[in-house]
């Protein structure tokens, strides 16, 4: 299955664009976090942990431990994850949503899908699912958290499972690339090959060049033996996004086919 992004800021974030950034300095974190209005320290607080993981980190914990609540933990949460500390970022992520009580369903929702893509990362398949489930158990309209549960019981190998995650998604958001990739994917893991090149051509019909979907059309040439047509996807995956995880895949690829042709 391809690779889905890092975690996101998502909903939390996007909520609070446009409000004035102050640029904060080690010496300075802890005070002038706690004087910010709320919304401000929270994003101000994330674009510095963006910025230099370990002066945001220290900023959210001065931050947490004056009073700033639900919105300073989901920045020292977010903080261990850029610092690599999968597992303690997805335990207080988890334990975050708990904590939340004047936050909508969405909000809460939001912040387990988070939790969920970390212990995915970590492929804690049985914990991923379990927390996805609670998400869309609190918001099941999100398409995106459809598609990690999916993505969770396609790596479990439940793959007509993860293809009715993939569909409810699409249901959801119809037209949505990386619902049809998955599912392409999926299909294409249980042998259905028709209707896995059916999705990734409505993919390719939407955005062409899209690496992605580009990948698992190699895929689907290579299983049937078409393999120069498998190559030459593939090398334009190369060219088109070569430092992506995609192109990872295709090089991937081409070492196998390239094996099968010696």
């Amino acid at each position: 299955m391809l690779r889905r992004p890092s975690i996101p800021v998502a909903k939390l974030v996007a909520a609070l664009l446009g409000f004035t950034v102050v640029t904060l300095g080690p010496a300075h974190a802890q005070t002038r976090l706690s004087e910010l209005p709320t919304t401000e320290a929270y994003r101000t607080c994330i674009l510095e942990t963006q910025k230099d993981t370990e002066v945001g980190f220290e900023a959210a914990i001065a931050w947490r431990d004056e009073g700033g609540g639900p919105p300073a933990m989901h920045c020292v949460a977010l903080a261990l994850f850029d610092m690599g500390q999968l597992d303690e970022a997805a335990k207080r992520l988890e334990a975050l949503a708990d904590k939340m009580p004047e936050a909508s369903d969405a909000e809460r929702a939001s912040v387990l899908g988070q939790a969920g893509r970390v212990w995915l990362q970590l492929r804690e398949l049985d914990q991923a699912h379990t927390v996805l489930s609670k998400s869309l158990q609190l918001d099941g309209n999100d398409p995106e958290l459809w598609i990690d549960r999916g993505e969770v019981l396609a790596r479990s190998q439940k793959f007509w499972d993860a293809i009715d995650d993939f569909s409810t998604a699409l249901d959801r958001a119809p037209g949505h690339v990386d619902a049809f990739i998955f599912r392409a994917a999926a299909y294409r893991l249980i042998n259905v090959d028709d209707l896995a090149r059916d999705d990734i051509d409505r993919v390719l019909d939407i955005a062409p060049e899209h690496p992605d979907a580009l990948v698992e059309l190699g895929a689907l040439y290579a299983k049937s033996g078409a393999l120069d047509d498998a190559r030459a996807v593939w090398i334009q995956v190369l060219s088109l996004a070569p430092n992506s995880p995609a192109a990872q895949a295709a090089r991937s690829g081409l070492e196998q086919i390239d094996v099968k042709v010696e």
